[in-house]
């Protein structure tokens, strides 16, 4: 098997054992599996190596030097694995058995695939579960050729095997241009920045495809309430900026240079939608738990903030937001 299964790590000592669980019991084993801790300051590094003493494995562990974040770890991943494919599996995730099989015939399985997704079920932060999940991308190569020459956006779920060296043909994860500190923009959209840069080879008839079949279960935290609304907006527009200006053969915009472009009329209209949705999020929350009235309140300061976002969320069916 020509497969590298990354888990990139960083204070994952509540979970990761459930998710190397899941990883040893998967169908099929002869992967390569790769560990890269991210300057974990919990035992995350230690209960990987318990966890291997007892259930002995091939693996590997990378001790990064400097907390990069995702996008850093992911990149580290695709310019050092010596396959030709990887996959990356999140610390508190929990893969359904057959995920690595089904995906990896999948797109071994034919030339064209350059990436293979799966649905997804959510579950909570103590492995309860919840309603929902991610259940997107297209199923079939003809749909996504469409779609990419249309010079839409590539939404995929991040459980997905996909070709390194495709992967770094286009840039990879993307580090640069990137303002220094916190927010970290370039862990924001990162996935859907890579796919939709790989979405440019639809024109030599490579695709990206999903499996339309729940293959994990992905862990919704509640602090994914307190989500980045603003960060993610400019990180989609980014996109899909740069999206535009490489299908007319023009140079790409750092995301710092995009940023400054923006206008301050134009960003405070960003932050009213920012602020609908992080309203409209949280409204929906505490209406699910029960607390009625707060979750009522918040709806309407959603509507409050920018009716059109909150009628386009309608609209979509986007409401349920799981």
């Amino acid at each position: 098997m020509d497969l590298t299964l990354a888990i990139c790590m960083y204070n994952a000592e509540k979970y990761i054992e459930e998710t190397l669980d899941c990883i040893s019991k998967q169908t099929v084993q002869d992967f390569k599996l790769l560990i890269v801790n991210d300057c974990s300051t919990d035992k995350s590094a230690e209960l990987v190596e318990r966890y291997f003493i007892a259930h002995p494995r091939q693996y590997d562990m990378v001790n990064l030097p400097v907390n990069g974040g995702l996008s850093a770890g992911r990149r580290y991943v695709e310019e050092h694995a010596n396959t030709r494919y990887i996959m990356f599996v999140d610390a508190d995730d929990c893969p359904k058995p057959n995920l690595v099989e089904v995906l990896y015939n999948k797109i071994s399985s034919d030339n064209d695939l350059m990436a293979v997704g799966c649905h997804l079920e959510y579950m909570g932060s103590n492995g309860e579960k919840m309603s929902g999940g991610i259940f997107l991308g297209e199923t079939s190569k003809e749909d996504f050729y469409r779609k990419a020459a249309a010079e839409k956006l590539i939404f995929m779920q991040p459980t997905a095997v996909y070709d390194r060296l495709v992967a770094l043909r286009v840039g990879g994860h993307n580090l640069d241009g990137f303002p220094d500190g916190k927010p970290r923009y370039r862990d924001l959209c990162e996935d859907l920045d890579l796919w939709t840069r790989m979405s440019d080879l639809y024109s030599e008839g490579k695709a990206i495809v999903v499996v339309p079949k729940v293959l994990c279960r992905y862990r919704k935290h509640q602090s994914a309430m307190s989500a980045n609304s603003i960060g993610m907006i400019l990180r989609m527009r980014h996109i899909k900026s740069n999206l535009k200006r490489r299908r007319r053969n023009e140079p790409e915009l750092t995301f710092i240079d995009f940023k400054n472009s923006i206008s301050q009329a134009e960003m405070t209209k960003l932050e009213r939608e920012a602020k609908a949705a992080d309203l409209l999020r949280q409204g929906y929350y505490n209406f699910k738990a029960g607390k009625i009235f707060k979750g009522v309140g918040q709806l309407c300061s959603s509507v409050a903030a920018n009716p059109s976002y909150f009628y386009q969320k309608i609209k979509h069916n986007l409401l349920g937001i799981k």
